[in-house]
C-alpha cells in the first residue's frame, strides 16, 4: 500500500515538476541558459525512492527538464522508475504557464495548466491537467509563504483516484543552493511519507 502512495507522489512530481518540497507548479521558468538541479528522497518504514530532476532555460519562456527516480529501499531494489521528459512555456510570465511531460519510451503524457498569483509573501500555485494511460484529470494546489530565507507551505495534488496533502518549507542557504523538507500522506492518513532534498541552480 505504502509503496502506492510514494510511486504516486514521484509521478505527481515528475509530471507537475514543481519546486521541491512541492509538487505543484508555479508559473516561472528556468532563466535563459540557466541549469537547475533538485534531487529529493522519499521515504517511509522500509519504502525509500530517489528522485532526481534537472531543467535548463533555453529561452526566457520555455525550459526544458527530465526527471527519474531510483529504488533504494523499495522493491525491486536498486532499479530505476520510469524516466519523465517534459517543457514548460510562460504564456502570461510569471503568472499563468502550460507544461508537457511525456514518458521516455512509453505512450503515457500529461498537459498541464499552470497559475500563479503572490499577494505580498503569499504566493498562491493552481494547477489543472489531464494524463493519458488511465485517463485521469490531475489537479494540485498550494499556498505559499515566503519569508527571507525561509519558505513554508502546503498543498494538496490528487486524480480520480487518490488525493494527497503535504505540508513541508524549504531553506534558501545561497542565492544558488536550497535545502527542503516536507511529509506526506493520504487524507486516510495510510499512505504516510517523509520527504528531504536539495535545490541547486548554475
Amino acid at each position: 500500500m505504502l509503496l502506492k502512495y510514494i510511486n504516486i507522489f514521484m509521478v505527481m512530481i515528475c509530471f507537475v515538476f514543481g519546486a521541491r518540497p512541492f509538487g505543484t507548479d508555479d508559473a516561472g521558468t528556468v532563466a535563459s541558459g540557466a541549469y537547475e538541479l533538485e534531487t529529493g528522497f522519499d521515504f517511509w518504514k522500509e519504502q525509500g525512492v530517489l528522485g532526481i530532476g534537472f531543467k535548463h532555460g533555453i529561452t526566457e519562456r520555455m525550459d526544458i527538464g527530465i526527471g527519474f527516480g531510483f529504488n533504494v529501499v523499495s522493491e525491486p531494489k536498486n532499479s530505476f522508475t520510469i524516466s519523465e521528459f517534459s517543457f514548460k512555456w510562460a504564456i502570461v510570465p510569471e503568472l499563468f504557464s502550460t507544461s508537457f511531460c511525456a514518458e521516455i519510451g512509453g505512450s503515457s503524457y500529461n498537459i498541464n495548466s499552470i497559475f500563479t498569483r503572490c499577494l505580498g509573501p503569499i504566493e498562491i500555485d493552481a494547477n489543472f491537467g489531464f494524463v493519458t494511460g488511465d485517463t485521469s484529470i490531475t489537479y494540485a494546489g498550494a499556498v505559499i509563504y515566503n519569508l527571507t530565507n525561509l519558505t513554508i507551505g502546503g498543498e494538496v495534488c490528487g486524480d480520480k483516484e487518490s488525493q494527497f496533502w503535504l505540508f513541508g518549507g524549504r531553506y534558501t542557504v545561497t542565492e544558488a543552493f536550497a535545502i527542503d523538507a516536507g511529509f506526506q500522506s493520504d487524507f486516510e492518513f495510510e499512505g504516510k511519507m517523509v520527504t528531504a532534498g536539495i535545490h541547486y541552480e548554475f
